[in-house]
């Protein structure tokens, strides 16, 4: 592998990028939030580090809809993951005896290069919260 390959080449820079957003919503996913409750009137610190993560998964997808899931889900991406916009959540439905969510992550982000389409298949098991994000590109 040449200098140029590993360094330089301008698919380094955007795959970078995109790897460093996966971490960041790995992250997110695998961190519970605080569950302390605070008044709505403080927007900055409702999407500060001091409410980074998730509220308690299990208990949200047992109690919400699939729609309003998604939307919970997509309003911490907004929150936390900045660099993404026009983030939309669609939930895939469980298979028998899976203690796993499953959902797919479709957001742009801005590159060098112009918006770039990001696809991330996920899953968080609800077990331990450990998170996987596999990452497709349609550009």
């Amino acid at each position: 592998m040449s200098f140029w390959n590993t360094f330089l080449s301008p698919n380094t820079v955007k795959d970078n990028h995109i790897d460093d957003i996966k971490y960041h919503l790995t992250k997110l996913f695998e961190a519970e939030a605080s569950l302390v409750e605070i008044d709505n009137r403080l927007g900055e610190v409702n999407r500060s580090n001091f409410r980074f993560g998730i509220e308690d998964i299990q208990l949200l997808s047992a109690s919400l809809d699939q729609t309003q899931l998604a939307r919970r889900i997509e309003s911490w991406i907004q929150n936390f993951e900045p660099r993404l916009s026009n983030v939309s959540v669609e939930l895939i439905e469980r298979k028998e005896g899976e203690n796993a969510l499953s959902f797919n992550i479709i957001a742009k982000t801005k590159t060098e290069y112009g918006d770039q389409e990001l696809v991330f298949d996920s899953k968080i098991a609800l077990n331990d919260l450990s998170t996987s994000l596999d990452e497709d590109s349609y550009d």
